[in-house]
């Protein structure tokens, strides 16, 4: 039990543990739905890497100068599991405890509410991995080991810097429920622009110069690109070291934003009583 006597660390992991606990029990619950996750998340990746197959390369080797294959698409696969879950996962929490009919107790504890979000981004990350990692082993069983890991140290390194800023952008868009009423409406939107400017599923070479410019100037370009670089030794967008260098402030600097803004939003919505409008 957290007192005023309580180290800040002991009092995060206390809350940090407690918050994603909570959630797992929650997900558990629906048996259903785990099933169903893990069936139709796999599926639709199957699905679209059927055609990959019929119009591009199915591998990708180190150096080769030809990006396109099973193992580009699959890393777009999995931005997409990861970012979802910053929009929905990280972002919905104060929706979710809407929805739940649990919001008073959520704002009342007397626990951060930054670190129950946190603890709902990791019980998500673990399931994600879960599926990530079970598709693989399909992927490897299917087509025979296409997807490797050129440098697995910098790819963990490059994962973990997409993972930062990735909590701080969804800490931004848990703070826009409490503002905005059509959140649904804008995440689609975020969603389906982060698919198509970030090179998640496509190289930015191919997009046309001057939405190129626009794609250049989103954090998550970098944050993809520095993963798949990482992992399939495909060219990076700017200089190796600089890239790392960019991702590394763009990172943080999300993160800092990201708790900036929650707890801006927050407070003014206690101050206007906006915090249970729906």
């Amino acid at each position: 039990m957290n007192s005023r006597s309580t180290s800040p660390v002991l009092r995060f992991l206390t809350e940090f543990r407690a918050a994603f606990l909570k959630d797992l029990r929650s997900y558990v619950r629906y048996p259903a739905w785990i099933v169903g996750e893990f069936i139709s998340t796999p599926l639709w990746f199957f699905f679209f890497a059927l055609g990959v197959t019929l119009f591009a390369p199915t591998s990708f080797s180190p150096g080769s100068s030809q990006e396109g294959g099973i193992s580009f698409f699959f890393f777009g696969f999995v931005f997409i599991i990861l970012f979802s879950t910053g929009v929905w996962g990280i972002g919905q929490t104060v929706r979710n405890e809407q929805m739940a009919g649990t919001l008073e107790q959520f704002f009342l504890s007397p626990a951060n509410r930054v670190t129950l979000i946190i603890g709902r981004w990791a019980r998500i990350f673990l399931t994600d991995a879960l599926i990530i990692g079970y598709t693989t082993l399909l992927l490897y069983l299917i087509w025979g080991g296409l997807v490797t890991l050129y440098d697995p140290m910098l790819f963990l390194l490059s994962l973990g810097l997409y993972e930062l800023g990735l909590v701080g952008f969804g800490l931004f868009f848990a703070g826009l429920t409490m503002r905005f009423r059509s959140y649904n409406t804008i995440s689609n939107l975020v969603f389906f622009g982060y698919m198509f400017l970030t090179g998640a599923l496509f190289p930015i070479s191919i997009i046309p110069i001057p939405i190129r410019y626009l794609s250049m100037a989103i954090p998550f370009t970098y944050f993809n690109d520095l993963v798949r670089h990482a992992a399939l030794a495909t060219p990076t967008i700017l200089p190796t070291a600089l890239e790392y260098a960019a991702t590394l402030l763009l990172s943080v600097g999300m993160l800092v934003l990201g708790l900036v803004a929650f707890k801006k939003i927050e407070d003014d919505a206690r101050v206007r009583g906006t915090i249970a409008t729906s």
